[in-house]
């Protein structure tokens, strides 16, 4: 009687752990394309503003430049991390630094650092805010779609600043 007591307890814990993983599973599949393809393209735009900011703020000799990569490399790393984490519990593998990108900005030098890097935020925080709009506005994952609203004020404001330093460094 025992035994058949434990076999069937035995039974019952592993239909248990195949449907919390099956669970756990569905829960990763139910990520649809576009949340994953916006987790995937933000970490990368995310990941190379930093690295572009990294060389621009060590290079530039405009103390505005400067202050505006500061500010570039402390808002972006942290939501760098925020969406690392969340890219973590969904099961999606962020892309690699790119290595080719730092090494050509750490070429450049001068006023053509200065202008090309604040012309590259413009144009990358133009695209960051439409991305993070259209996930903010159509986001399936509730989780994604936070994510994208919450950090959306912060891109528009980096757009502004980018476009107005923009006027003063060429």
């Amino acid at each position: 009687m025992k035994t058949f007591t434990l076999q069937s307890l035995r039974c019952a814990a592993l239909f248990a752990a195949a449907f919390l993983a099956s669970q756990a599973s569905a829960q990763m599949d139910s990520l649809k394309h576009s949340d994953k393809a916006f987790i995937e393209k933000a970490a990368k735009a995310g990941t190379e503003e930093v690295d572009i900011s990294r060389v621009a703020a060590e290079r530039t000799l405009n103390p505005q430049v400067k202050a505006f990569a500061q500010m570039v490399i402390d808002d972006h790393t942290a939501a760098n991390a925020a969406l690392g984490t969340i890219a973590s519990g969904k099961g999606v593998s962020l892309p690699a630094t790119d290595m080719e990108v730092t090494n050509k900005w750490s070429k450049k030098s001068g006023k053509d650092l200065d202008e090309d890097y604040v012309e590259k935020m413009v144009s990358a925080h133009k695209e960051a805010v439409e991305l993070f709009q259209k996930e903010a506005d159509k986001g399936v994952d509730m989780d994604t779609k936070n994510f994208a609203r919450d950090t959306l004020p912060k891109l528009q404001h980096h757009l502004e600043m980018a476009m107005d330093l923009k006027k003063t460094v060429k």
